[in-house]
């Protein structure tokens, strides 16, 4: 018995893990190491990842958020207005004062200021005078940030004596082994007389992206000379929750260092920066010019100036010429003072980013990415890309909700990337593997089955099992009637023709109802219903074939007579039972087929028809599952030959959907009649009801049968135990 080469489902899925392990490995390869810097010199894949949190801001839009702070832009109006850039020092005072006095809660200076010169002076003068009396006035440092494997030469204490000296009191005392970013020197930072007049500081530092230059985070402090000084939007927002040093507690873990201020928990990276959650687009903070609060102030107008009233105020440059601007999430070109206000109001609004667990994510990435390896290993390539689909689009909504409802950040890119290089894989591997198998079975089977048999074998060859399989299957067998005498009548080549045209007609037929057809005997023909696909209908099915195959010959005999006066008559035996049904020969050739007992019964039944003058004859077994389907009349109780159990035999007549003549009607309920008076030894009354049959039927071989039989039982009897059998004793 030969085996198929068809590959079992356990080597599948083994296989379809292979593919999701090798897929995993290189996911984790190209987005969470260097390799591809390393061997490309770009982080394209890091950087697609880093696209994820930006595309889930933009889609969710603007978040909710305080409404008390308020940018104050120097602007092209503002600097054709006032003629020169920068902005007058003694101006820069005037406005800060003219926000304060008209109840703003704070204000911000967000451009460095050198110490003065003697062009600047008296401007300079006028300006510290006006913060003198102004409350809550901020200013910024710029500390020096060298590469993060420089800082780690920084000793902890370095100073730069004049600006430790100048700007030392405002920072919080650092406590050693935090992450956060260590400055050897500032760069900039406010003179002395303006130190001393400003309430406090926050340094300006932005670092763009080092993959990308898009800026998503800031360092939430910087380390200088054992202090730590917040960024310029913490510093606010620390200001208005009045914390004091003691307030303020840092906790280092494995992802990253946690700020605790009084309630609330800031998360950072393992570099000490913190991401920004950004409120919107960039004109989603309310916004005003330099210039109009600076006239506002001069003319006292009141209505304009109310709107500052309980504001923290910003003020930051936009104008073009001074080139403050950065990529950011919402817009490549925005503002630098627009990152110090949205850290400002995510630390007001407990608004922040915390990124997903990293034991979690990874073991969403392997079930992700296994389930589509096992899928697509395993089922048809529609049930694989609807699983595909469907995975990404629940988890895009799954990450996309957790970012809206809690602000949890799960790699977006990188399980999408995943699912979709395991899926084209295993198809790539399957289309590889299953490419012979495909054509096997379709040249296997094409000659045996209906083609959408065949493509249900190719979509799931689990239907075909190794070797022999035991299954219940209803056997046909087909023979053309008087064949000797039509061979001699056609000769040779139209003898050829002639069968080549009759089976290819049969076989048709047997294949469009579903059957798969065994083999070619001369002129007979061997089918059966049930393997290799199963088939709840198959007795029903064959008793459909054996019905249209008649009427099929009808219309071939009709043309075959015209050529030679053929006449053509096919007999056929149906019968339905357990058989071994596989590949059946050498291990070098073979055949799909059926052996069993009711293989002979079926073959013996087609015989039967000669000594009864039908054309179809069924086994009661076949009978009994189409009864109410079909029309047929019992034909008798007999032991074909090689058998020793009495089988009934039933004559097929028609389907039960298409209605009978009056005339059939009477024929068959008379016919029924005299059956039932031989089986219960009534001679005369049997005979009197099928010669009454024939005058609706008349010269029925059957009944002249039985008209023959009951009128030799008269003259000679059976004996008393006679049960009705009749044994045959040919083919």
């Amino acid at each position: 018995m030969a085996a198929l080469p068809f590959t079992l489902p356990k080597k599948k899925t083994l296989a379809g893990l292979g593919i999701a392990t090798a897929s995993f490995l290189l996911t984790v390869l190209l987005f969470r190491t260097p390799f591809t810097h390393e061997t490309l010199g770009v982080n394209i894949f890091e950087a697609l990842e880093r696209k994820g949190p930006d595309l889930l801001m933009r889609i969710r839009g603007e978040r909710e958020h305080t409404n008390n702070l308020m940018l104050v832009r120097i602007d092209e109006w503002t600097v054709n207005n006032v003629g020169t850039y920068p902005i007058p020092r003694d101006q820069v005072g005037t406005v800060m004062a003219i926000l304060a006095a008209f109840g703003a809660k704070a204000v911000a200076f967000d451009i460095f200021l050198d110490p003065p010169t003697s062009r600047d002076s008296a401007e300079t003068a006028v300006m510290i005078q006006l913060l003198a009396e102004t409350p809550n006035d901020y200013h910024i440092i710029g500390p020096f940030i060298p590469s993060r494997t420089a800082q780690a030469s920084i000793s902890f204490t370095d100073v730069d004596s004049t600006a430790h000296y100048v700007v030392g009191r405002f920072g919080i005392p650092a406590p050693e082994g935090l992450p956060f970013p260590r400055a050897p020197y500032l760069e900039v930072y406010p003179f002395a007389e303006l130190a001393e007049v400003t309430t406090g500081i926050g340094h300006a530092v932005i670092i763009p992206d080092s993959v990308d230059g898009i800026i998503r985070s800031v360092p939430l402090f910087v380390q200088y000379a054992g202090r730590l000084y917040p960024t310029l939007g913490l510093a606010l927002a620390m200001n208005e929750m009045d914390l004091k040093d003691g307030q303020i507690s840092f906790e280092v873990g494995d992802d990253g260092t946690t700020v605790h201020l009084g309630s609330l928990e800031i998360p950072t990276n393992s570099e000490g920066a913190t991401t920004i959650n950004f409120v919107g687009r960039d004109e989603t903070i309310p916004s005003v010019s330099f210039y109009d609060v600076l006239e506002a102030g001069l003319k006292q107008d009141e209505e304009f100036l109310s709107q500052f009233r309980g504001k923290v105020c910003i003020i930051g440059p936009t104008t073009r010429t001074v080139g403050d601007y950065y990529a950011m999430p919402f817009s490549e070109q925005t503002p630098g003072y627009i990152a110090h206000a949205n850290v400002y109001d995510m630390v007001m609004t407990d608004n922040f980013i915390h990124q997903a667990n990293s034991g979690v994510q990874v073991l969403f990435l392997i079930l992700l990415i296994g389930g589509i390896g096992f899928v697509a290993a395993n089922r048809p390539m529609r049930v694989g890309i609807l699983t595909l689909v469907g995975a990404l689009v629940l988890y895009v909504l799954f990450v996309y909700f957790a970012f809206t409802s809690g602000n949890i950040v799960y790699n977006l890119i990188e399980p999408m990337f995943g699912m979709i290089l395991c899926f084209v894989a295993t198809v790539s591997y399957r289309a590889a593997t299953e490419g012979k198998q495909r054509k096997m079975i379709t040249n296997m089977f094409e000659r045996y089955v209906d083609r959408t048999v065949v493509q249900q074998l190719i979509d799931d060859p689990k239907m075909l099992k190794l070797g022999g399989e035991m299954k219940e299957i209803t056997l046909l067998f087909s023979d053309i009637k008087g064949f000797t005498t039509i061979s001699e009548q056609l000769g040779p080549e139209n003898l050829v023709k002639l069968i080549n045209a009759y089976l290819t007609e049969m076989t048709g037929v047997i294949m469009k109802n579903r059957g798969t057809v065994d083999k070619f005997i001369g002129d007979a023909i061997m089918a059966f219903w049930g393997a290799p696909i199963d088939d709840r209908d198959a007795a029903f099915n064959s008793c459909r074939a054996a019905l249209e195959m008649q009427s099929r010959l009808d219309a071939f005999a009709a043309r075959w007579k015209k050529s030679g006066n053929i006449v053509l008559k096919q007999r056929v035996g149906i019968n339905t039972g357990p058989c071994i049904v596989g590949n059946m020969g050498s291990e070098s050739k073979f055949n799909y087929t059926a052996m069993g007992d009711a293989v002979n019964v079926a073959s013996r039944l087609e015989g039967v028809n000669k000594q009864y003058g039908t054309y179809i004859m069924l086994s009661e077994v076949t009978y009994q599952k189409v009864a109410s389907r079909v029309t047929a009349r019992e034909i008798d109780k007999v032991i074909v030959m090689g058998k020793t159990e009495p089988i009934k035999i039933y004559e097929l007549i028609g389907l039960a959907d298409k209605p009978l003549g009056e005339s059939m009607k009477s024929f068959l309920q008379t016919y029924r009649e005299g059956l039932a008076a031989y089986q219960s030894r009534t001679w005369d009354e049997g005979i009197a009801l099928m010669e009454h049959a024939m005058t609706f039927v008349p010269n029925d071989s059957v009944c002249t049968l039985y008209v023959e039989r009951m009128r030799l039982y008269q003259l000679n009897p059976p004996d008393a135990n006679w049960n009705g059998v009749f044994v045959l004793g040919s083919k």
